[in-house]
C-alpha cells in the first residue's frame, strides 16, 4: 500500500512547520548570542581601559619611589661625607 498524495502532503506540511519553528529558534537564539557579544565586548572595553589606568599608575608609583630613593641616597651620602 503506497501512501496517497494527502498523505504526502500532510508529511511534507508538517516538516514545513518543523523547518519554521527550527528558523524561529535558531533566529532567537542568534539575537540572544548577538546580545551576550555586545555586553562582553563592552565588558572588555571597560576592563582594557582599566588595565591601561593600571599602568599609568604604576608607573606614577615607580617613578615617586625612585625619586624617594634617588632622595634617600643624597641624604645618606651627605651623611658620610
Amino acid at each position: 500500500m503506497s501512501p496517497s498524495a494527502v498523505d504526502k502532503f500532510v508529511e511534507l506540511e508538517a516538516r514545513i512547520v518543523r523547518t519554521i519553528e527550527l528558523v524561529k529558534t535558531t533566529r532567537q537564539e542568534k539575537a540572544a548570542v548577538e546580545k551576550e557579544l555586545a555586553a562582553v565586548r563592552k565588558n572588555v572595553d571597560i576592563l582594557e581601559r582599566e588595565i591601561q589606568e593600571l599602568k599609568q599608575e604604576r608607573e606614577l608609583v615607580k617613578n615617586r619611589v625612585e625619586s624617594l630613593l634617588d632622595n634617600l641616597s643624597e641624604i645618606t651620602e651627605e651623611s658620610v661625607v
